[in-house]
């Protein structure tokens, strides 16, 4: 069995990939070990306006059902009060739009729709690969079903804990946080009015994304010094939210499974190995305060995507995606960077450090240009290019 690329790995960035690549009439393979928790998968995303617009490349962004188009998005800083906030509005920026929320399974099941539709892929379930010997100008895979494939490229797409790269001895880079998560959906008495809130505590950042109207997906993360605080265990959480909104959500009830983990970033010590090339979270992760993990694995498809254009190489060239690895770890570093150096900021608890935020939040309140430069750079998923 043969291939151009082979992609281990179903998730959103896996299909992407695999669409994108079918686009440039390539060969696609992609082994999936259970493609169901994939498309159950009930976790909602934010997604900016570069994500919509390859989504929209690819012909799925119009066969994504329920997508939520914010109108709002305040940010706060210590307490839920007008004077320590800052309001990015459609109406203030040229009725750009802010961002979009959409539900993973929304999401997979208009690209299994296009994939279903698409002769150059085939899907393997329920599958996984037993050996993988990499050769000059390919690589022959063997996988627990008795398949034997030869592919000129391998695109790890399997999330952070990559088999392949513990196969072949690549590590991370860590970056511990020293937090964790809990994230979960919610439902609330009064409507959120569209609108996305994060605010900036001193035990970390809580974000509100509006799925409808009365009704929210949550992102808390949590210092671990501040972690075994009554407040924060599964039966307390919902009265929480209400106290540190100033009950402006009205009475608040958790309506799905509350998902705890460590907050890690990280970056791959590469994102090449000879003909195996590593996307989205396989590469890297950065903190959850922007909703930016998936937007920059779909950044990555991009520039794998825009390497086409490049007519000085050939596909078959050994360096053919050896600007990809170089640039998008470069971009995703400096992305994981910022956004701690956001999160750290914020966290910092002094005098001079508060005076400071909140005399920065009031200019930039009072300013439509530095919001709109804000939101076009958060819509680029945090890059200037």
């Amino acid at each position: 069995m043969k291939a151009d690329a082979v992609i281990v790995g179903s998730g959103i960035v896996g299909m992407s990939l695999a669409i994108s690549l079918s686009r440039q009439n390539k060969k696609v393979i992609i082994i999936e070990k259970n493609f169901s928790k994939n498309l159950n998968n009930n976790r909602f995303y934010a997604l900016s306006e570069k994500t919509r617009t390859f989504f929209e490349n690819i012909n799925i962004w119009n066969n994504i059902k329920n997508v939520n188009s914010l109108r709002e998005m305040h940010l706060y800083y210590r307490n839920f009060e007008n004077r320590n906030m800052i309001n990015f509005r459609r109406d203030d920026i040229q009725k750009k739009n802010i961002g979009y929320i959409a539900q993973s399974k929304e999401i997979m099941k208009a690209l299994i729709n296009e994939i279903e539709k698409d002769n150059n892929i085939n899907l393997y379930d329920n599958c996984l690969i037993e050996k993988i010997d990499n050769h000059d100008m390919e690589i022959e895979l063997s996988t627990d079903d008795k398949k034997n494939i030869i592919s000129r490229y391998l695109f790890s797409c399997e999330g952070s804990k990559s088999n392949i790269k513990k196969i072949f001895g690549i590590k991370n880079i860590i970056d511990d946080y020293a937090s964790k998560a809990m994230v979960f959906n919610i439902e609330h008495e009064k409507s959120n009015r569209n609108s996305a809130i994060q605010i900036f505590l001193e035990t970390g950042p809580v974000a509100f994304l509006p799925i409808s109207a009365y009704r929210s997906s949550m992102v808390i993360s949590i210092k671990n010094r501040f972690g075994d605080r009554e407040m924060f265990n599964n039966n307390n959480i919902c009265s929480y939210l209400e106290k540190i909104t100033n009950n402006n959500f009205g009475v608040i009830k958790a309506d799905s499974k509350i998902i705890t983990f460590n907050l890690v970033g990280f970056d791959s010590e590469t994102y090449k190995h000879e003909n195996i090339i590593f996307v989205g979270d396989s590469a890297h992760s950065v903190h959850p305060l922007a909703g930016m993990g998936l937007n920059l694995g779909i950044s990555d498809v991009s520039a794998i995507d825009n390497t086409f254009a490049n007519k000085k190489q050939i596909f078959e060239d050994k360096s053919f995606f050896s600007d990809y690895a170089r640039n998008q770890k470069i971009i995703n570093k400096q992305a994981r960077q910022q956004l701690k150096l956001i999160e750290k900021a914020y966290s910092i608890e002094n005098d001079i450090a508060n005076k400071v935020i909140n005399i920065t939040m009031k200019s930039i309140e009072k300013s439509d240009f530095l919001k709109d430069g804000i939101i076009k750079y958060a819509n680029n998923n945090i890059s200037f290019f």
